[in-house]
């Protein structure tokens, strides 16, 4: 069952452009993903025309991935450099290969556990050539039957953050938005320049905001769907820590940014600042309830009401506003039966949290594809 199913129907579809796509070509970094690679290249495949590619780039595999993308039919190059591990420098050894031949108009990268939607591929090919300009499709999980309470909770706040928050940025800052990962399309004059390499464990986030900074926004595709499968409980936390630990780091270095370039000619981009300031849901609801206690003691005491009615309204309509977007799509992902596990995933979410404040993670780890 698809996080997608519950929620991107509740969107009106958005005209698709009557400018066909461009040549382009899938990118693909793997590392090890030899158990579920064939499947991705096959479903990429199904939506390229004579004139498109996919290429892998097998990065310092230790398994069979390479001979598997080949055999599925992609063009393959294969990295072995164990000192620089991670996605960037997979991409940026892709582009070297793509820079040997003619280079393609558009270059879609798609992770290797993640699958494309319907006419996705040509889709979102077709909006950046007519925009010219990144693109970031809608990036989802599909979430197994037998999903635990807390892997559904981590779906929601993932189906709000790539989804709910991308259209509301969107909207606000005239059409700008935040890479996410996969389901990205790059023109190639934009691809051929972007600073690919970095550590960041956010690799992603950091590029998108490097591209807006430097004149080349990102805009957002709802209806180009992109969608891996959930992770297993423990790899959820894994996971969890290195999305949330280099998010908030990079976020603490982009905001004076883009607070400085809204507030000296650029004002589109202090809706991306105000976005970069949003904690994690959990780490906002923890922090909300820590300081409603202090407030509520103080009141106690005798000292001022209004900071504790003013930080309890605003937490009343936040509570709202989760509670129309649990109604309008997420009640699929997270029965109702289930908001009862919503303390527990606060308290799972503790030991992120204080790894933060001490022996955070600062290396990128492969996420463990295995099911619960």
């Amino acid at each position: 069952m698809l996080a997608a199913e519950c929620f991107v129907g509740a969107f009106p579809e958005t005209r698709q452009s009557h400018i066909p796509a461009p040549p382009f070509v899938v990118l693909i970094p793997a590392h090890d993903e030899a158990h579920g690679i064939d499947a991705v290249i096959r479903a990429v495949r199904n939506q390229l025309r004579r004139c498109d590619r996919v290429l892998v780039v097998a990065d310092n595999c230790t398994d069979h991935s390479a001979a598997i993308a080949r055999a599925a039919g992609a063009d393959v190059v294969e990295r072995d450099d164990p000192d620089l591990r991670g996605k960037a420098y997979a991409l940026a050894y892709g582009r070297a290969a793509l820079r040997q031949d003619a280079p393609p108009s558009i270059v879609i990268i798609v992770d290797a556990d993640c699958l494309p939607g319907p006419g996705a591929l040509p889709r979102l090919a077709a909006h950046a050539a007519r925009y010219a300009s990144v693109v970031q499709g809608c990036y989802l999980l599909t979430i197994p039957p037998h999903a635990t309470p807390l892997v559904r909770v981590s779906c929601l706040a993932f189906m709000m953050k790539n989804m709910v928050r991308q259209r509301g940025l969107a909207r606000l800052s005239g059409g700008r938005a935040l890479l996410q990962g996969t389901g990205m399309a790059f023109p190639w004059r934009i691809f051929d320049t972007a600073p690919l390499e970095t550590s960041s464990l956010v690799e992603d986030l950091k590029l998108g905001l490097d591209l807006t900074l430097a004149g080349s926004p990102v805009r957002f595709d709802t209806h180009a769907l992109f969608t891996s499968n959930a992770s297993a409980q423990a790899a959820t936390q894994g996971q969890r820590t290195r999305w949330e630990h280099g998010s908030i780091i990079t976020a603490l270095h982009y905001i004076p940014r883009f607070l400085w370039a809204g507030l000296t000619g650029q004002p589109a981009l202090l809706p991306i600042a105000m976005d970069l300031t949003i904690a994690p849901l959990a780490l906002l609801a923890l922090g909300a309830m820590a300081i409603l206690a202090l407030l509520a003691g103080v009141a106690t005491l005798g000292g001022p009401v209004a900071p504790f009615v003013a930080l309890l309204g605003a937490g009343v309509m936040a509570a709202c506003a989760l509670l129309f977007i649990w109604l309008l799509g997420g009640r699929k992902i997270l029965p109702g039966a289930m908001i009862v596990q919503l303390p527990r995933y606060l308290l799972w979410k503790l030991p992120i949290y204080r790894r933060l404040m001490g022996g955070r993670q600062k290396h990128w780890v492969r996420t463990s594809r295995e099911p619960d």
